[in-house]
C-alpha cells in the first residue's frame, strides 16, 4: 500500500491563523509516501510569509512543490492547475483552515484498495465552531431520509443529489477518475457539490469510519459565505450545477431528489434574500416534477420578496 503515491494539494486564502496546523498535518501522517502541493491563492494577510518560513524550517522537503499566485483566483481553477502538477495515485483536496488526523490518509487508501471500482474514499469529519469552540462529528446524520446507520458508499447518485449525506473534506480521490472527468469545473465559485454528482453518476463511493479531518468553522470560512444575504455568488453556482442535475438524471426517483435538492436550497436562498436565484431554483423544482402547498408558498415568498435576511443571519450565525 505504501508504494502508492498520495499527492495533497493545500489551497491558502487568507488563513494565517490556520496554515500552519493544516500544513504540519501532513507532516504528522502514518502514511509516508505523499507530495504536497501548496497553492497561495493571493492572499492579502500573513499567508504566504507563514507558508515560506514553514517551507525554509524544514529545508524544503522532498516531494514538496509550490504556487504563489500574485492575485486570487478562481478556486476550481487553482486547483486544477495544482491536479496537474499531481504524480499521485490519490488527491487529497485539504483546505488551507482544515488539519488531517494522523491516519487518515492511510486508512482512506487502504479503503480505496478494497474497492478498486471506487472513485473517491469519504470518512467522518469532526466540526470545529471557530467561535464557540463546540465539537460535532459528521455522522451519525440526522436526516429522516435517510436509514440509520447509513454510510455514503456504492452507487449513492440519489442519495447525493438529494441530501447533504457526505463529508466532502474528507474526500480521498482516485487521480486517474479525477483527471479522467476534468478536475473541478472551473465555471463555478465552489466545487464539491459538483464534482460529488457528476463522480457519483458514473462510479461507486467508498467509505471508512474513522474520524479523518477537524473542519474548521469559523465567520471566514467558504462554507459559511454559502448563504450570504442579497448577493451569495456560491447559490448560483449551485443552481448551475442543479441544472446538470437535470440533464444527467435518468429516472423519476432522480428526478424527486432534485426537486428535494432545489426547494432546501430555495428556502435558504429566499430566507437571504437571494430572490432571483431562488426565483430559477423553483422553476426548476417544478420543471423536474415539484406540486403540492410548499411549492405554492414557496414561490408566493419569492413574489413578494419578503426580506428576512437579518433574522436569517441571526439564527444560522452567518
Amino acid at each position: 500500500m505504501e508504494n502508492s503515491l498520495v499527492s495533497i494539494i493545500c489551497i491558502c486564502y487568507n488563513q494565517e491563523d490556520f496554515v500552519v496546523a493544516s500544513l504540519n498535518s501532513v507532516l504528522y501522517q502514518s502514511y509516508k509516501n505523499i507530495e504536497l502541493i501548496i497553492v497561495d491563492n493571493g492572499s492579502k494577510d500573513g499567508s504566504e510569509e507563514k507558508i515560506k518560513s514553514w517551507l525554509n524550517e524544514r529545508g524544503r522537503l522532498n516531494q514538496i512543490k509550490t504556487i504563489f499566485h500574485s492575485h486570487s483566483i478562481n478556486y476550481c481553477k487553482a486547483f486544477n492547475e495544482a491536479l496537474q502538477l499531481a504524480n499521485g495515485d490519490y488527491i487529497i483536496d485539504l483546505s488551507g483552515d482544515d488539519v488531517l488526523f494522523p491516519e487518515h490518509v492511510e486508512l482512506s487508501v487502504k479503503a480505496l484498495k478494497i474497492s478498486p471500482e471506487a472513485a473517491l474514499c469519504s470518512s467522518d469529519a469532526e466540526l470545529y465552531e471557530e467561535e464557540t469552540q463546540k465539537i460535532a462529528n459528521f455522522f451519525p446524520l440526522s436526516n429522516k431520509f435517510l436509514p440509520s446507520g447509513w454510510e455514503p458508499k456504492g452507487n449513492i447518485y440519489k442519495e447525493v443529489v438529494g441530501n447533504h449525506c457526505l463529508s466532502t473534506p474528507t474526500m480521498v480521490f482516485r487521480s486517474s477518475i479525477l483527471k479522467q472527468e476534468g478536475g473541478y469545473d472551473d465555471n463555478l465559485v465552489y466545487e464539491d457539490f459538483d464534482i460529488i454528482v457528476r463522480l457519483a453518476r458514473k462510479y461507486n463511493f467508498a467509505f471508512s469510519s474513522h474520524i479523518g479531518v477537524k473542519k474548521r468553522l469559523h465567520k471566514t470560512s467558504f462554507a459559511k459565505q454559502q448563504y450570504k444575504a442579497r448577493e451569495s455568488k456560491m447559490l448560483w453556482s449551485t443552481y448551475k450545477v442543479c441544472q446538470k442535475i437535470k440533464g444527467m438524471n435518468q429516472s423519476k426517483e432522480e428526478d424527486l431528489a432534485l426537486v428535494f435538492r432545489c426547494k432546501h436550497e430555495a428556502k435558504h436562498a429566499l430566507a437571504s434574500a437571494n430572490f432571483e436565484v431562488a426565483r430559477c431554483l423553483l422553476e426548476l423544482a417544478v420543471e423536474s416534477g415539484a406540486k403540492g402547498l410548499g411549492i405554492i408558498f414557496l414561490k408566493a415568498w419569492c413574489f413578494l420578496k419578503l426580506d428576512l435576511s437579518y433574522m436569517y443571519k441571526i439564527y444560522s450565525g452567518t
